[in-house]
């Protein structure tokens, strides 16, 4: 399989395949090799001739098949790009075909869903090193994203306030970018660092009543705060619905289980155990000390409880109960 710098290597030195597959659910990175194709692969003056784009909704396999099978005009290659190839219907029936097209063809299926690996143009492409699959990010791997992206900016953002703004965005880095790009903009000539008011500002998230510092009130066992949070969130249940809260400590505390396995546990053995950043192995290693194995166990199973409970399971109590439930259980394990 090939990676993101292979195909842009390749692009880069003209030496291309005659069919690339970009799939997967994440369409920034197959939207930025699309751009890729469309800028590098054919001088500006030939793309009236050379370059075609086609849309999946509206082709057939064999509608690809016509123009990938066509030779260059006054150039040395043919780019076809189809956008949206996931809704191609017949596309599988273009494997037949492979070894048909012309060596000055490179033709680019941008296929945004995962791929269906027991497809015969998948296994072919594959097995050329032609498929590229970009997948979702994980969850705690965004705060870094979100690093690296200011950085490109030339704007420094610390990992907790990077943790904030990923409590806003999730992992949909289309929206990452559009919020960095707002930032940068607005930040310009200004300062160089990013600040947690900033994203307060310009996102609109709060830098005091959000997931993250519930999550943090809890496990400095800050009883006070995570009460004041939780009770702000039931008063503002449209914007804090409770399965968002119950997704993000399901989520910790299920992985804290982890850490009591670790031979010896501090910070560095957690975040490789956990593939997590080292600002988070912090929050895990903070955690074992103020909860217990067992208590943690607990943790769990009221987190499970009280979803069941916000669904009507057993149980229909208003955002506000379930809120101050959901702390008692936690800060009582």
């Amino acid at each position: 399989m090939a990676t993101y710098d292979d195909i842009a290597k390749a692009i880069k030195k003209g030496a291309l395949q005659p069919v690339y597959l970009l799939a997967g659910d994440e369409p920034l990175y197959i939207d930025r090799l699309a751009e890729l194709f469309l800028t590098k692969v054919i001088p500006e003056d030939e793309r009236d001739f050379n370059l075609t784009v086609l849309y999946g909704a509206e082709v057939t396999s064999r509608d690809i098949l016509l123009d990938a099978l066509r030779f260059p005009m006054m150039g040395e290659r043919v780019l076809v790009l189809v956008k949206e190839a996931q809704q191609v219907r017949d596309l599988d029936q273009i494997a037949s075909h492979l070894d048909d097209l012309p060596q000055s063809t490179c033709l680019v299926l941008c296929h945004k869903k995962k791929p269906d690996k027991r497809k015969t143009l998948y296994k072919t492409l594959n097995e050329r090193k032609a498929v590229y699959e970009s997948s979702k990010i994980y969850d705690s791997k965004v705060p870094d994203f979100i690093v690296r992206t200011f950085a490109e900016h030339g704007l420094t953002i610390d990992q907790r306030t990077a943790f904030l703004m990923a409590e806003a965005t999730g992992n949909d880095l289309e929206k990452i970018l559009g919020e960095v790009g707002k930032i940068a903009l607005a930040l310009e000539g200004k300062s160089s660092i990013v600040r947690p008011e900033d994203i307060e500002y310009y996102v609109g998230v709060s830098k005091e009543y959000n997931n993250f510092e519930l999550l943090s009130s809890l496990i400095k066992r800050d009883s006070a705060r995570a009460y004041r949070i939780a009770f702000y969130f039931a008063a503002n249940e449209r914007t804090h619905p409770i399965q968002v809260t119950l997704a993000t400590l399901f989520g910790f505390f299920s992985n804290l289980m982890a850490v009591y396995y670790i031979p010896q546990p501090n910070e560095r053995s957690i975040a490789e155990a956990l593939k997590v950043s080292p600002y988070a192995a912090k929050d895990y290693d903070l955690a074992r000390r103020s909860y217990t194995a067992s208590q943690v166990f607990a943790i769990v199973h009221h987190l499970r409880m009280v979803d069941a409970a916000s669904k009507g399971v057993d149980a229909s109590l208003p955002a506000s109960e379930l809120y101050k439930e959901l702390v008692s259980l936690i800060l009582s394990a």
